[in-house]
């Protein structure tokens, strides 16, 4: 994948604030200097997908983070990265674009929906992106809210395969988040990157107190 500084420079800036809560204020300019070629090494070694994927900004926003921990030496835990991120989310910009879509009503799953099977169409038409997700849908499994799941994860893949398995927690409960954003609870079981043969997403309004 290439490396893109429009990304890599909004990224850092969003991480500043929170990086503060666990590393010398003075010292996180050298940290993200360190983390910079190891971010540009990250993505020369994603292969089979390509940077026109709907999904790639979850692998270049992703790199970010563990290029700064791998900078870090691994001293920054899991916990104090999570924390990193839940600062740099707390965006007003970010909380107005995904609150568009308001789980808690019908178009909002509606719109939702769209979203998820327009990303599962390009793939679909992309079959030369072998490492992609793949999108297994089941509308029949809750009456509630909007269900998928994958089989394959590229980024808890390359964990695997690179030896970065702990910082695992902190990618995957970014999707926590910003699934809040859009008025909604996320409900998961199993993920890829916890050992599970799926990473599984059910999705429904925060106002439903007992889901089906």
């Amino acid at each position: 994948m290439k490396y893109k500084p429009v990304i890599w420079l909004f990224m850092t800036s969003r991480l500043k604030k929170g990086m503060y809560t666990c590393w010398p204020s003075d010292d996180i300019k050298n940290l993200f200097a360190k983390a910079k070629p190891i971010y540009k090494d990250l993505l020369s070694k994603m292969k089979g997908i390509s940077d026109n994927n709907p999904m790639a900004g979850n692998i270049t926003m992703s790199f970010v983070i563990i290029s700064i921990w791998l900078a870090s030496e691994r001293r920054i835990t899991p916990d104090q990265m999570s924390e990193v991120m839940r600062i740099a989310l707390d965006w007003k910009p970010m909380k107005v674009f995904c609150g568009m879509i308001d789980m808690n009503t019908e178009k909002g799953v509606r719109s939702f929906g769209k979203m998820m099977h327009k990303n599962a169409d390009w793939a679909v038409k992309h079959p030369e992106d072998t490492n992609n997700w793949d999108f297994n849908f089941d509308e029949n499994l809750h009456k509630d809210g909007f269900y998928y799941h994958f089989t394959r994860c590229p980024i808890a893949g390359f964990c695997k395969q690179y030896g970065y398995e702990e910082i695992n927690p902190v990618l995957c409960n970014i999707d926590f988040i910003t699934m809040s954003m859009m008025h909604s609870r996320l409900i998961r079981e199993h993920t890829i990157a916890g050992g599970a043969d799926i990473c599984d997403y059910w999705t429904v309004g925060n106002k439903l107190a007992d889901p089906k």
